[in-house]
């Protein structure tokens, strides 16, 4: 009976190790033939070394990567004390990698592993950018030379804020749109510095949740969120941003669909702020209307920004009217982000954007006046 005991329990440990999840790397690391090349994870804020890794005479290797769970786990290639390779390893993963002598890393097999690439060069590109900016500043710098690098660096900043939060709201079930949310510049710089930047990560952690309950990122995310909801005022670094351009937005339509502002930029924008239940809003609505047919077409968009808490009321209010523009409202009136960003005091307010991100005008509501303005920008 022993004997059958001992068996049985080889054999469930056996099954056990079969079943653990894995993943496999292949690659070539052409400065490291018949060399060491040491396989790190990441967890979460800290580097713990796995396991060292023999090339061959080709600088070939194969190495089989037991994981820890279901969810995605970083791990990087260090040769020496240089990091030459990052990948997001998933069970069942067959990644092939190949590190040249000089330039980038290449990476196929792992769709995560090559957003990942994306994301940090794309981030590297703005960090460099604005080093060299600030390159330019040293003690004998005037005081022109200050505020232009200042308006170039706040003007970077910007920049890459839209299109880390364009990338998040496309990817909101990779785990890459979390490294994304905690991208520094600097200490004192991270690229989702704002208050008004909770919605946006809540959003995110809410989509991984779905698909990777257990990441220890998300229980970063929630911390996060946790911090800035016991603390929701503007926090803006960047002063100087808003006369560069105009901050962003990203809020849910009437089919829950994230509408994000800057995708108008280019056109003459009338950013408004409103609430169903003013008589002087709905009228102003009907202006607006006739001047959005009459200027769509050369380039006037509308992004009306509802601070109705009970929002199947406004839903319903947007669809019986058929307004024709971007309507959108997260719900949470006078908290939402939107009102921090553009300092909201009073509803209806109202913005005019120029084709350049300038804010033109502010509380047109005179439509003589408005029609004026926005011919004169188109």
């Amino acid at each position: 009976m022993k004997k059958w005991t001992v068996w049985a329990l080889a054999l469930l440990l056996l099954a056990a190790c079969e079943q653990a999840p894995v993943a496999r790397i292949t690659g070539t690391v052409e400065n490291a033939k018949d060399s060491a090349v040491v396989l790190q994870k990441l967890n979460f804020n800290r580097l713990v070394p796995v396991d060292t890794i023999r090339t061959d005479a080709a600088g070939n290797f194969s190495y089989k990567v037991k994981l820890t769970g279901n969810e995605p786990y970083f791990y990087y290639l260090y040769l020496g004390e240089a990091p030459v390779a990052s990948m997001i390893l998933l069970p069942s993963d067959r990644v092939t990698i190949r590190v040249p002598a000089a330039g980038p890393f290449e990476i196929e097999g792992s769709e995560e592993s090559a957003l990942l690439k994306e994301v940090n060069a794309s981030f590297a590109e703005t960090a460099a950018q604005m080093n060299n900016l600030i390159g330019q500043l040293d003690e004998d710098s005037d005081e022109a030379t200050v505020r232009q690098v200042n308006a170039g660096v706040s003007k970077l900043y910007v920049d890459y804020k839209r299109k880390a939060i364009k990338y998040v709201i496309s990817h909101p079930r990779s785990i890459t749109s979390a490294v994304v949310l905690f991208q520094r510049f600097n200490d004192n710089l991270p690229v989702f510095g704002q208050e008004s930047d909770a919605i946006i990560i809540k959003t995110i952690q809410d989509s991984l949740a779905t698909v990777y309950p257990k990441s220890e990122f998300l229980t970063a995310l929630r911390d996060e969120i946790d911090n800035r909801a016991r603390n929701l005022e503007l926090a803006n670094r960047f002063s100087e941003a808003s006369l560069i351009s105009f901050p962003e937005l990203a809020l849910p339509d009437v089919e829950g669909n994230i509408r994000i502002l800057s995708e108008l930029e280019g056109g003459v924008i009338i950013l408004s702020f409103w609430s169903v239940g003013q008589e002087e809003h709905k009228m102003f609505n009907v202006e607006l209307a006739e001047l959005y047919r009459k200027y769509h077409d050369r380039g006037l968009e509308v992004y009306q920004v509802s601070l109705d808490i009970d929002k199947p009321s406004w839903a319903a209010t947007v669809k019986n009217q058929a307004m024709p523009w971007i309507s959108v409202n997260d719900g949470l009136g006078l908290d939402s982000p939107a009102v921090i960003a553009y300092n909201i005091d009073h509803v209806p307010s109202m913005f005019v954007i120029d084709r350049e991100g300038g804010i033109a005008a502010t509380d047109l509501f005179d439509q003589d006046a408005l029609d004026q303005l926005i011919r004169k920008l188109l």
